[in-house]
């Protein structure tokens, strides 16, 4: 399609995809984007912007007249016409008399540029379908790939937990005639986005045809927030710029910082960061987006221990809001909503395209693994084994005092008891230095004759990369499940101050372990030593310790009653003794991140008593409810209508309460 814009034809699609910034402002006829915003540069995506002087001309012009109504900027009251059902209580669905026709996604793709997906399932080639005969060499390997990261990444609507897609297209290379692959919770359409000007006119498009709007990068999350059955989907993945920005200044700071764009995952900024002698905050995936959901969601990190989460060192956003505005959030500049942004999670306040983060000054890292447990030449009693772990709990607040983090596992493997150090990484410290601090631990294992199945190795990295490379980066984590369902707790610090709480903490320690739960571990305080206002819970300031765990397994192709027997026993057997232990309102809770979707009280567990705020500062920046995220700010005023599955999934349609 080409649009009349002044005395030129001009093919906007191109000029949304990949105009150039003079350009753009010359034919939109205003000068509403500069080519810096929060003291530094904008990224190239982000130079493309849409502006009412080109809405304008996509009115006037009647090649475009048949989706112009749905295209305009939010203005409450006084948005032009649309096709928006304010009185229908559920978002606009495929089949829908409002659902837009061929013809009007045709010409949405043709001002996207051709950016516009039509979604196919990433296992369709596993089954005869309507995207195509069953082609086996295909299948065998989205097979092979499905546990790893990049096949989801890589992919515009895939998830790395399919579970709540709604298994409708499970790869599975010994399907029939008899089976069938649909969408699902997938989106019905993604855009691939490579300008702010794409995402303003999905937005605006969503808005005013009233579809539902789901957020994609990586598609690393634990709870299906970037999938969402009939919905368009904001691609991120491909916007992957990074600038180092050595002298930058802000409200309150003056040094280094990097800014990156939405699309950039930990390992590309911990990289960068690395090749200029400096230190990044991010997350111990290697494969989780940085901008997105884990920043937003408040980011715990190996470095929490000297400079809190990682949303205390963000200095300012770039955001699309709901109104289809392109938006600074800084101190300075939309305060409200960047409070919200840092730490208020993902997909609910607006799209952010880029954050401006600190760079930290380069630090040595000491990093240790260890593995104790039975082994063939010695044994240890089950007694003396629990209490080496006691005396290693009992040293959290000194460990964390000193700036460590760690992760570790503890298994129970047929009644044989196990603690597998996956990384005690300590910043800041030489393996000397390590030696001194952890002493009293291992003095304590020795005494007791705990066996070493994996020897205490430790090894000193002169900067934070490496290390954490070694520790985690190099092997990628598991994905693509969907025979278990996860959760989570965060256990304050209040529960080592009163030894009556320490001791019931361990106690319930042991019995969860004792009946063979799954127990991944990691002793943190992040606290807040940056001295930050923000929205990051308040459960993660008063942490001494986080673990995960998870449902009892099942397959696959396990029943919905199977599902909702295994949800209940996540709930009620595993969760809820910690929960007792572990409230809201005595410092505890649990991170919004890596949670339960079914988590019952999550407005306090996961926000903590930041909530309250937050979901005033949701109402002001998104009235009309644009933007749902399960569990997410304001969501508990919409239901996904997905049947019975046995767990919340967003494979249905999505309709107010």
């Amino acid at each position: 399609m080409v649009l009349l814009a002044l005395h030129h034809l001009v093919p906007l699609g191109s000029l949304l995809a990949c105009g150039t910034y003079g350009r753009l402002t010359e034919l939109a006829g205003a000068s509403s984007s500069k080519p810096e915003a929060a003291n530094a540069p904008l990224s190239q995506a982000e130079t493309f912007q849409l502006t009412e002087g080109l809405i304008q001309q996509i009115w006037e012009d009647p090649r475009a007249s048949q989706i112009a109504n749905l295209l305009s900027f939010y203005q409450g009251s006084n948005t032009r016409s649309a096709r928006n059902a304010k009185n229908s209580s559920c978002k606009t669905f495929p089949g829908d008399d409002n659902w837009p026709t061929i013809g009007e996604w045709d010409t949405l793709n043709d001002l996207l540029g051709g950016a516009l997906i039509s979604s196919a399932p990433v296992a369709a080639p596993c089954y005869n379908s309507a995207w195509g005969p069953k082609d086996l060499s295909k299948c065998n390997e989205v097979i092979r790939r499905f546990g790893t990261p990049s096949l989801h990444e890589d992919d515009p609507t895939s998830i790395m937990w399919p579970i709540y897609q709604g298994r409708t297209c499970f790869p599975r290379n010994d399907t029939t005639t008899e089976d069938t692959c649909t969408l699902g919770g997938y989106p019905t359409y993604a855009v691939n986005v490579t300008s702010v000007a794409q995402i303003q006119l999905a937005l605006n498009f969503a808005r005013n045809a009233n579809i539902r709007v789901v957020v994609k990068n990586t598609g690393h999350c634990y709870l299906g927030k970037s999938s969402g059955a009939g919905s368009l989907s904001i691609w991120m993945h491909n916007l992957k710029e990074i600038k180092y920005l050595p002298s930058y200044i802000a409200k309150g700071y003056m040094g280094s910082a990097m800014k990156a764009d939405a699309g950039t995952t930990v390992q590309e900024v911990y990289r960068a960061a690395e090749a200029q002698g400096g230190t990044i905050q991010g997350g111990v995936c290697e494969s989780v987006g940085f901008v997105g959901g884990y920043l937003q969601g408040g980011g715990h990190n190996p470095l929490s221990g000297y400079y809190g989460m990682a949303a205390d060192s963000v200095l300012g956003y770039q955001v699309v809001t709901a109104d289809g505005r392109f938006v600074t959030a800084s101190e300075e500049s939309e305060p409200e909503l960047f409070w919200a942004l840092r730490g208020g999670g993902g997909s609910t306040f607006g799209i952010v395209t880029s954050a401006i983060v600190k760079v930290h000054p380069k630090i040595q890292v000491t990093h240790s693994t260890f593995e104790l447990g039975n082994t063939t030449n010695q044994t240890v009693s089950r007694e003396n084994f629990w209490k080496g772990v006691r005396k290693y709990w009992e040293m959290y607040p000194e460990f964390t005092d000193a700036g460590t983090y760690s992760w570790y596992f503890i298994f129970n493997t047929d009644g044989q008891l196990t603690l597998r150090m996956r990384s005690f990484f300590v910043p800041g410290h030489t393996i000397e230095s390590y030696n001194n601090l952890t002493k009293p631990l291992f003095d304590r294992i020795n005494e007791l004759g705990i066996p070493f199945k994996a020897p205490h190795n430790s090894t000193h990295y002169d900067s934070f990369f490496p290390a954490y490379w070694d520790a985690w980066g190099s092997t990628a984590q598991p994905m693509g499940s969907a025979q278990s369902l996860p959760g989570n707790r965060l256990i304050p610090k209040a529960n080592w101050d009163d030894p009556v709480k320490f001791n019931l903490t361990f106690d319930t320690l042991m019995k969860h372990v004792n009946n063979a739960r799954h127990f991944g571990c990691y002793h943190q305080a992040p606290k807040n030593p940056q001295n930050v206002d923000n929205a990051v819970s308040s459960a993660w300031r008063h942490a001494q310790s986080f673990f995960i765990t998870q449902s009892p397994r099942f397959t696959p192709n396990s029943t919905t009653e199977q599902i909702f027997n295994a949800n209940k026993v996540l709930q009620d057997d595993i969760l809820q003794p910690w929960r007792d232990i572990t409230p809201a309102t005595e410092g505890g809770g649990s991170y919004l991140n890596e949670a339960s979707v079914m988590e019952p009280k999550w407005q306090e567990d996961f926000y903590g008593d930041k909530y309250p705020r937050l979901l005033e500062i949701k109402k002001q920046y998104d009235p009309e409810g644009l933007f749902y995220a399960t569990t997410a700010v304001g969501s508990e005023q919409w239901v996904v209508n997905d049947g019975d599955q046995g767990v919340q999934t967003q494979n249905g349609r999505l309709c107010r309460l």
